[in-house]
């Protein structure tokens, strides 16, 4: 197992959360996922070996993990919320038609003023823009977030 794996297990069982063969699924696929799965993904790849495993307990196991900072969620105007594991300073490329988000590990230093007393804790970068196969199909009409994000004219 990775040790995101074991680091998120360990965490989770100081706060007294059981481990079932379940839980341990849900761990096992958020460990390895590269993509931003949402809660019916996530929900869909472990039924596939537990067939028994309800929504609530995918959904109580993110939303305990997103509490505790071991994940976070995406939350966006419009769509299913998607959900980040991957901590380690990077930024996530956001298709505005599609809804895909993409990392792309980047040096990420944040380095404030000396005047200014603040303690950053984490930061997050989103760009937002048209991935490959979204910029190949014709362009329907746009949706709100599409809107929110053009560039304002002056």
């Amino acid at each position: 197992m990775s040790e995101r794996w074991h680091e998120w297990r360990k965490v989770l069982t100081t706060h007294g959360v059981r481990m079932t063969p379940q839980r341990e699924a849900i761990l096992r696929y958020l460990a390895q996922a590269r993509s931003h799965p949402t809660a019916a993904e996530v929900y869909q790849a472990v039924k596939a070996t537990y067939p028994h495993v309800s929504r609530a307990t995918v959904y109580n196991t993110l939303n305990l993990m997103s509490r505790l900072g071991l994940i976070v969620e995406l939350r966006r105007q419009e769509g299913a919320v998607r959900y980040e594991t991957n901590l380690a300073p990077h930024a996530n490329l956001i298709c505005l038609r599609c809804g895909q988000v993409v990392d792309v590990d980047m040096p990420l230093h944040l380095s404030l003023p000396q005047d200014v007393d603040f303690q950053v804790q984490s930061v997050r970068v989103d760009v937002y823009g048209y991935c490959a196969t979204c910029r190949r199909k014709p362009t329907p009409s746009r949706n709100r977030e599409e809107r929110d994000h053009e560039p304002r004219r002056t």
